[in-house]
């Protein structure tokens, strides 16, 4: 894995350096632009070959410069890149945990809901037990006294003389 102890440029010191050569160079090509004319006429002047020679070294130079600045944003965007693609191999793993998380809590939530469920419909199959038999009782109390009301009483038939 990479291990984010490089340490990456400020962007701001790149944006920097880059306004800095990006300043220097409209003077160095007008320059340039002169005394390669000026060169050109008269290639036997000393004075101009030294003064295009200096401003062509200039021109190197910023060049140069500018390549190296290239390559420190490169590097800087390798190391984010490596920075992020481990980071989105831990995301994913972190992923994966979540689901095998969630999947376990949903199967304890699943016996834990079954079983309270259970529970619930024992309670009310109890209940409902319960207050059958109380209302059998009840009927067969009351029945019974219905059927002894009926067969105690005592029954007057008038005698027809």
């Amino acid at each position: 894995m990479y291990s984010a102890t490089n340490k990456l440029v400020n962007p701001q010191n790149l944006t920097d350096k880059l306004n800095l050569l990006n300043q220097q160079l409209p003077s160095i090509l007008d320059d340039y632009n002169k005394y390669f004319v000026l060169y050109n006429k008269s290639p036997d002047n000393n004075e101009y070959q030294q003064s295009f020679d200096r401003i062509q070294g200039n021109l190197n130079e910023l060049n140069s410069q500018l390549f190296m600045l290239s390559n420190e944003v490169q590097f800087n965007t390798n190391d984010i890149n490596k920075m992020l693609t481990e980071l989105n191999s831990k995301i994913t793993i972190e992923k994966n945990k979540n689901a095998k998380f969630k999947k376990e809590l949903g199967n304890i939530e699943n016996e834990n809901n079954a079983t309270t469920e259970m529970i619930i419909n024992y309670t009310e199959m109890y209940n409902n037990g319960y207050l059958r038999n109380w209302g059998l009782l009840l009927s067969i109390v009351i029945a019974g006294f219905a059927i002894s009301k009926v067969y105690s009483s005592k029954v007057v038939i008038p005698n027809p003389k």
